[in-house]
């Protein structure tokens, strides 16, 4: 007689048939009929009862895998354990330039003026209203051009979505606290972390996202992002082992902006909402649209993407990851730098970078790309992200150096002062130049000199940036060179942000000069030559410059010969920093070096009749 009982099927009616089978194979119901109203309707309750289970039991198992999760929030708890947060919505952005035109206004007028954070904007896209936000505060400085007093701010970054701010209190007996964003639509790429000691203290700690252990300790400001299940992107910061841990009773403040997603994507023209320092009269200019908005990571997504993340754990995932494998397993590196497709001025997602300055040539070898890429990067770098190595880009500073001097301190001629200075500076680019977080930093340089020998009392250093082409003679040229930093603009009208080295055209000495462009921050670019001291227009566009981004594009010209052409431009800043795949270097062979007796030093109050001071420009 068989007592088991058949637990394989999920069916309501196979259950039911087999927990009757089972009950008639049983003697003490030989003589009852289960398709009886009674029996059958308690058979329906234990086959009802059994299915439930069973379809719970299912459900259960299936929402505790990733690959069959069906419910958002434990797919996100799946893959948290994996270690991946999944995207939040973006917020589309845009570049603007805001200039505040105050000529009119009675109210005193500060030397500089700030748009803070969050301060709003307004633009209509498909007839419908959106709010834009600063996402970052700008400074600009009162300019006054005759009966005209305004403030421009360039550059400008806002993002579509309304800025909000949230404090929570720590409270250390809680474990591990999380703070809560408590708007499902946040663009985390928004989200600002402060700590401060209590409400009253008006000091600050800002913390940074935790992306990677790399140089990560107990002392460190980071906070660990999540998703949690309820839909709601949480925080929590560090244990003081990983992560500094804020103090009890500290408060932390969350800032972050909301958004429609991709809602307002193409906007291109804005008003302002807020006041500008109480002023109104603002023009705004799109330096470009606003775009990226997208929607948060679709479920499906969380299921791709999660396995390829933690699959690359302790591989190359962020960029830091590809800089360190290859700085572990390649020996020919005197510089390295690596960044995403998406920190690109035109962002090319699903790319990375790798620059490398070799310890022995400017650039690598073709076998030697290879090797890093094919061997050395392949199989640790993620599947949907593609390395590419890139040479650097050389901007070369061309400098003039001016140091005053009492020759009564030394006993070296003033030639030999020059050589000392010069070697100061060969130092200094040895040292601190060639290589991808090399700054030029003025006041540094400018001590160095200071400090070469106890004579020299000052100095004056006047950095200039310049970059060499190579044309060719058989079609129209076209080069895109990107000056690090901003580009400075002079005033005069007749004045050009850009002097080249002479080239021929038709036989005649040519040069590149630029111009600006009505009711636009970019310059045209033209070719001039000299005829009896006067610039007679050869070529009247042929190339356009945007001063903000240092961008320079050459086009719609073809000279004589191939001679190598040199492009100089003045940096809007003492200070020069390179970004992604540029390199820094002084050029010795270009460096002006004047040395003058200082007049006050030697003959006192009286000297100061001849004492002269450089100028900060060319002359």
């Amino acid at each position: 007689m068989a007592t088991n009982l058949n637990v394989t099927e999920l069916d309501f009616d196979d259950i039911k048939r087999n927990l009757k089978n089972y009950l008639k194979q049983q003697t003490i119901f030989n003589d009852y009929d289960f398709d009886g109203s009674g029996l059958s309707v308690l058979l329906d309750v234990l086959a009802y009862n059994t299915h439930y289970n069973a379809m719970a039991a299912h459900l259960s198992l299936n929402e505790a895998f990733l690959d069959s999760a069906q419910i958002r929030g434990n797919a996100v708890s799946r893959a948290r354990m994996l270690g991946y947060v999944p995207t939040s919505e973006l917020a589309p952005r845009a570049i603007v330039n805001v200039v505040l035109d105050v000529s009119n206004e009675s109210a005193e007028k500060p030397s500089t003026l700030t748009i803070p954070r969050g301060t709003k904007l307004s633009t209509t896209v498909g007839g419908l209203t959106y709010r834009f936000v600063a996402l970052n505060s700008a400074t600009a400085s009162k300019v006054t051009a005759g009966a005209v007093i305004s403030y421009t701010f360039e550059n400008v970054e806002i993002a579509e979505g309304t800025y909000n701010s949230i404090k929570y209190r720590v409270d250390n007996d809680i474990a591990i606290q999380k703070h809560q964003i408590p708007h499902k639509n946040v663009d985390t790429t928004t989200l600002r972390v402060r700590v401060q000691a209590n409400e009253e203290s008006s000091n600050y700690d800002l913390f940074i996202k935790f992306t990677t252990l790399l140089n990560v300790v107990s002392t460190s400001k980071i906070y660990h992002l999540q998703e949690n299940s309820n839909g709601f992107y949480e925080l929590y910061m560090g244990d003081g082992v990983i992560g500094s841990k804020p103090s009890n009773n500290n408060i932390v403040t969350l800032d972050y902006v909301y958004s429609h997603g991709k809602e307002a994507n193409g906007a291109s023209v804005f008003t302002m909402v807020d006041s500008i320092g109480g002023f109104s009269g603002i023009t705004i200019t799109t330096v470009s649209n606003a775009a990226g908005g997208a929607e948060q990571e679709t479920l499906e997504s969380i299921r791709y993407n999660a396995p390829i993340a933690f699959t690359a754990q302790n591989r190359a995932v962020t960029a830091d990851d590809y800089k360190s494998i290859i700085e572990r397993n390649f020996t020919n590196i005197a510089s390295i730098n690596t960044w995403g497709g998406e920190d690109e001025v035109t962002p090319d997602y699903g790319k990375v970078r790798i620059c490398i300055v070799p310890n022995t040539a400017d650039t690598l070898t073709t076998a030697e790309k290879t090797t890093v890429v094919n061997s050395i990067l392949k199989g640790k770098n993620v599947v949907s992200i593609t390395p590419e190595i890139v040479d650097p880009a050389y901007s070369y500073l061309e400098l003039d150096i001016y140091f005053k001097y009492n020759p009564n301190l030394t006993d070296r001629a003033s030639a030999d002062l020059v050589s000392v200075v010069k070697d100061t500076v060969d130092d200094y680019n040895l040292n601190n130049l060639n290589k991808f977080d090399g700054i030029f930093r003025h006041s540094t340089i400018l001590k160095a000199i200071d400090s070469a020998d106890p004579a020299i009392l000052s100095s004056t250093c006047r950095p200039f940036i310049y970059k060499n082409i190579t044309p060719t003679i058989t079609e129209l040229n076209n080069f895109t060179l990107t000056f690090p930093g901003s580009i400075y603009v002079p005033n005069g009208i007749d004045e050009s942000c850009v002097t080249s080295t002479v080239w021929q055209r038709d036989s005649a000495d040519n040069y590149f000069a630029d111009k600006a462009i009505a009711a636009s921050t970019d310059r045209q670019v033209y070719a001039y030559k000299l005829v009896e001291g006067v610039k007679v227009t050869t070529i009247e566009s042929c190339g356009t410059l945007t001063p903000s981004t240092g961008v320079l594009t050459l086009n719609n010209f073809t000279p004589d010969d191939t001679t190598a052409i040199r492009l100089t431009i003045t940096p809007d800043s003492l200070d020069v920093a390179p970004k992604r795949e540029e390199i820094l270097t002084v050029d010795g062979a270009r460096m002006s070096v004047t040395a003058e007796i200082d007049t006050i030093s030697t003959a006192g109050s009286s000297g100061s009749i001849d004492y002269t001071t450089t100028s900060r420009f060319r002359t």
